[in-house]
């Protein structure tokens, strides 16, 4: 065994360097040091079965899955499946047929009333997230007048001072007031 210093029987010496003297009677002991000022450390004993703090390794769920996915160590690779993409809950038995995006039922407009704006690209990225669920009108109101509320704020600054986005939501205050109009008036025949 070439490069291995040969220890006498009564040491153990840990996975971190600590070396161990075990006693005659089972006991182990931390020899005594000499500190780098001079002074004397004393020799410290170690309880039965105890692990030292740095030799205690936290190993989460995932390391474990992986110990676990590595097998037998000699025995070879072991080919997993990986669990396809396919967006279906694993355990669950596949669907026949996958189902079609539907499409959200579209409110009957009534006449004379102008198809809204688009949307801003931000509302429409919390729309697709979002499940299609129709909103409330008491919802939708609230929405609304925190929007004329905020562009009442907007209108008591110094026109200098907005952005381009900040004077397009002032330009936008009278079709808002309109809609909250509609709702206020959609809200009291719902009540009645």
């Amino acid at each position: 065994m070439a490069g291995q210093i040969p220890r006498p029987a009564n040491v153990e010496v840990t996975n971190t360097g600590t070396v161990y003297h075990v006693q005659e009677d089972g006991t182990k002991v931390i020899a005594g040091s000499r500190r780098p000022d001079g002074t004397y450390r004393k020799p410290v004993r170690v309880r039965a079965g105890y692990t030292p703090l740095e030799e205690n390794l936290y190993k989460g769920p995932e390391v474990q899955q992986r110990a676990q996915a590595r097998g037998i160590p000699g025995l070879g690779p072991v080919e997993t499946q990986r669990p396809s993409r396919s967006g279906c809950i694993p355990g669950m038995a596949p669907e026949k047929e996958p189902k079609a995006k539907a499409k959200a039922p579209s409110t009957p407009k009534a006449e004379g009333e102008k198809p809204k704006a688009k949307a801003a690209p931000k509302a429409d990225a919390k729309a697709k997230a979002a499940p299609a669920e129709p909103a409330k009108p008491e919802n939708r109101l609230r929405n609304l007048r925190k929007k004329l509320a905020e562009i009442n704020s907007l209108e008591e600054r110094a026109a200098s001072d907005l952005s381009e986005e900040q004077k397009q939501k002032i330009s936008r205050k009278d079709e808002l007031q309109k809609e909250v109009e509609d709702l206020e008036k959609e809200i009291a025949e719902l009540h009645i």
